[in-house]
């Protein structure tokens, strides 16, 4: 006799799981906890098999005879129906893993970032994210999946990184979310269970301080490409990542220019630095070293191919026993405090800072505006180094 909906729903659960046919191989498993569950036994190439049809009333009993019928077509088509289902979760499982799902989000976001950022997100995905959790469906990753990655990061202390992923993994989850492939973020809540990055304030650092980081970069042993990395920074207040990737190419002795690519920008917008004597002299020396390579500061061990490590001139400050006093971005800041203070007018300063602009009136950018007045007070700002070093 054929199940019926009614006797479905009053079947109790006994203390171990119950069998209730419907028919022709059809058949629903009851289990003690009172989950029912759809199945097909079937014989295939002479052998018996059972297939998983779905659980109840998820798939009520008219879908599952529906699912069995199709089965059953296969079967005499010379089909294995499990075969099939092996297929089409493997589909699933392609279409909807989280990196697929990652690179969806990645193509919508990357217009609005400079290429040298979305190749840096996505490296930064590839070398920390997916190789744990970027094959499974998006659907079944738990927060407990997603905390152990982030832990594998706060671990290594990178407190700043474990930020940008997390955020970066939150942002992919929601993407799916507004797609409706899952219900929920698993990255919701976990700041709770993570330590907080405590961004620094280098407020502190001035320029009465000055003289003494100079002296200690200055006198710093270490290779030529992170010492001069490091007498760039300080002079011209260029991101790390700005420096890193610098060609010759970029490099105008000449006319004593620095053309920073766009693509390098924070802001996507080729960016113009003046040099200084002290600049032109640092590169000059450095040119000599690592001239025939592509990078300005091509690395030690891969020069044809590689800059130096992202954390070079960070490393290098922490063993002058700079850590947790400045960093290369804390230049920056000690650069504008000090130039405003100096009598130089916040817009030639935020223009050499390559700041966002957020005036819409405004915000029509010239690469050259206020050349002149730019490179002058980057002349200043090298005298005004140089000069606080010979005062102390």
């Amino acid at each position: 006799m054929k199940l019926s909906v009614t006797q479905i729903n009053s079947i109790k659960p006994g203390k171990s799981v119950s069998k209730h046919s419907d028919g022709h191989g059809l058949y629903i498993l009851i289990h003690p906890n009172g989950s029912k569950y759809w199945r097909l036994n079937y014989r295939f190439n002479y052998k018996q098999k059972t297939l998983a049809l779905g659980v109840y009333p998820f798939v009520s009993l008219t879908q599952a005879r529906e699912k069995a019928i199709k089965a059953k077509c296969l079967i005499a088509e010379g089909i294995d129906p499990s075969e099939v289902k092996k297929q089409e979760k493997a589909k699933i499982k392609g279409v909807y893993s989280f990196k697929n799902i990652a690179k969806a989000w990645h193509e919508k976001k990357k217009n609005k970032w400079s290429e040298r950022h979305a190749k840096d997100v996505w490296h930064s995905l590839e070398k920390d994210i997916f190789k744990y959790i970027g094959d499974i469906p998006v659907d079944q990753i738990t927060s407990s999946q997603v905390l152990k990655v982030l832990q594998r990061i706060e671990q290594r202390g990178a407190l700043e990184q474990l930020k940008k992923f997390k955020q970066r993994c939150s942002n992919i989850f929601l993407f799916a979310k507004a797609k409706e492939l899952i219900e929920n973020n698993p990255v919701d809540g976990l700041e709770i269970l993570l330590k907080e990055h405590k961004s620094k304030n280098f407020t502190h650092i001035t320029a009465n301080e000055l003289p003494e980081l100079a002296k200690s970069i200055y006198s710093l042993q270490a290779d030529p490409t992170t010492k001069t990395g490091l007498i760039v920074a300080l002079h011209t207040f260029l991101r790390t990542k700005e420096i890193r990737y610098l060609t010759w190419d970029c490099i105008d002795f000449e006319n004593n220019i620095i053309t920073v690519p766009k693509e390098l920008m924070k802001m996507n917008r080729e960016h113009l630095v003046p040099m200084s004597a002290t600049v032109k002299e640092a590169l000059s020396k450095l040119h000599s070293i690592t001239g025939q390579y592509n990078f300005v500061f091509a690395s030690i061990k891969q020069p044809e191919i590689k800059p130096f490590s992202e954390n070079a001139m960070l490393y290098a400050l922490y063993r002058l026993g700079w850590k947790g006093r400045t960093s290369v971005h804390g230049f920056r800041h000690l650069a504008s405090t000090t130039l405003r203070e100096n009598g130089f007018s916040q817009h030639i300063v935020e223009k050499q800072l390559s700041h966002e602009i957020k005036n819409k009136v405004e915000a029509a950018y010239n690469k050259a505006e206020y050349l002149n007045e730019r490179t002058k007070m980057m002349i200043f700002w090298s005298n005004f180094i140089n000069e606080s070093i010979k005062k102390n």
